[in-house]
């Protein structure tokens, strides 16, 4: 075996091992609707065509999903790991060294900790790194197919499209660009079945219009909070990789494929997110976690700030240079500081999880409770009572509350939480006491921020 093999394997069991020994679910909310979505899919189908569900994903990741929590870290890991091959190829295509692409990623740090959630945004990474890679070695037939299915995985995808028809054009691959309808058209066939709508991709789409609750903000916060993302010391290359990037391009020493399909993306990306969050636009929240999915695309332009390092401090050796460099990188994650790693933290189960665990063994050990419908929207419980999110006999989502053409059955359970239920769903403990004739039966607290309250539709 070679030492490239070797290396790979020592990479991939460490990785397996950190990351089932890591108890987070990186996110309380979207990470645990995805996941259990993908769980129950094949008992409940129609995730397969949700826009929000986010039907590549659900295809793919729920028969992992099906399996357990375990399985969703397993596929998750599985896309990370990849990704991170695909970026060192992408290094070694422009003669650089591609070890770095790996520990850029890898020390990256949020790109770790995301391989234990059930998001869909390594899945996404994975898909956008391959498409690069695709095209970057003249698979352009195989690159774009792939593209016109990646709106189907996260909506970020037609910014993606967008950025990549721009290519096709100045590269004169016009005869591609009909590849990149190929996903709305296979799944409007399909939509037309389900549906009866061709377009049911744009005319269900989850994220149109405004809603005043998502927020909005100043237009430098992604760019001010990118460093809590992926730490400072590699912010601090990639703000030098830009510049340099911006010097290349205007001296003529950049090409189109770099320029575009790695500067382009990045740069595009944060831009789109940008302009969303300053105008509340597409329900955008200003979640900085979407910055995770272009993170080998920051190491590579990271790395082009490294080389620019080299070329201004000619005078001192390179050994030098990367050693400092290496070491600050793999420290500074491990420091206490708002940049860094919040540990134990980001290792361990929210208290609202732990919350939900102990309010799922309350209920379990109730044989007159354990077969009641349960109301909520913390939907971890589904993952701690092992249940589904069926709408009709074990878990209701607590927004069905507010319909006017909903009656809850007498018996049914109101888990009502501090974040979520006011958040998402936009129920009060107010609302539910004098809407329905209710009893509180148990409460549960956890620190100052995080409150259960189980009641009963009497």
């Amino acid at each position: 075996m070679t030492r490239n093999g070797i290396l790979w394997i020592c990479i991939i069991i460490l990785d397996l091992i950190l990351v089932f020994l890591n108890e987070s679910t990186f996110d309380g909310g979207d990470s645990i609707l995805h996941y259990v979505e993908s769980h129950q899919a094949w008992q409940t189908p129609h995730y397969f065509m949700d826009m929000w569900s986010k039907p590549i994903f659900i295809l793919l990741s729920s028969p992992f999903a099906a399996l357990g929590w375990w399985g969703i870290k397993l596929f998750n890991t599985t896309c990370i790991l990849i990704s991170v091959y695909l970026t060192k190829r992408i290094f070694e295509f422009y003669s650089l060294n591609g070890w770095w692409g790996v520990f850029l990623c890898f020390f990256a740090y949020s790109f770790f900790l995301i391989q234990s959630s059930g998001l869909t945004e390594p899945l996404f990474a994975l898909s956008l790194i391959a498409i690069v890679y695709f095209e970057l070695k003249d698979k352009t037939a195989l690159a774009s197919g792939l593209l016109s299915f990646l709106p189907f995985i996260r909506s970020e995808g037609y910014i993606i499209a967008i950025i990549f028809l721009v290519y096709l054009l100045f590269a004169k691959r016009y005869k591609y660009i009909i590849y990149l309808l190929l996903g709305h058209v296979i799944y409007g066939i399909i939509g037309l079945f389900v549906f009866q709508d061709f377009l049911w991709m744009f005319n269900q789409n989850p994220y149109s219009g405004v809603e005043i609750k998502y927020g909005s903000g100043e237009i430098t916060h992604f760019i001010e909070q990118m460093p809590y993302v992926i730490g400072l010391p590699i912010y601090i290359l990639f703000c030098l990789g830009i510049i340099r990037g911006g010097i290349r391009f205007f001296k003529g020493q950049m090409l189109l494929k770099e320029f575009i399909l790695l500067y382009g993306i990045t740069i595009g990306y944060i831009a789109a997110h940008t302009i969303f969050w300053r105008y509340g636009l597409f329900h955008s929240f200003g979640l900085t976690r979407v910055l995770i999915v272009i993170i080998p695309f920051i190491a590579f332009i990271a790395y082009r700030g490294l080389e620019w390092l080299h070329c201004s401090l000619h005078f001192i050796n390179q050994k030098y240079i990367n050693g400092l460099l290496i070491a600050v990188i793999i420290v500074f994650p491990f420091i206490h500081n708002k940049m860094a790693m919040d540990l134990p933290s980001d290792i361990q189960n929210e208290p609202l999880q732990e919350l939900l665990s102990e309010c799922a063994n309350w209920i379990t050990n109730n044989d007159d409770l354990n077969s009641e419908a349960v109301y909520t929207s913390a939907y971890y419980y589904a993952i701690a009572a092992d249940k589904i999110i069926d709408n009709q006999n074990q878990i209701i989502q607590i927004k069905r509350l507010k319909d006017k053409n909903h009656t809850p059955r007498r018996g049914s359970l109101i888990i009502w939480d501090s974040y979520f239920a006011p958040t998402d769903a936009e129920i009060s403990r107010d609302f539910i006491e004098k809407k329905f004739k209710v009893k509180e039966l148990h409460a549960l607290k956890k620190g100052n921020n995080s409150e259960l309250i189980i009641y009963q539709i009497l």
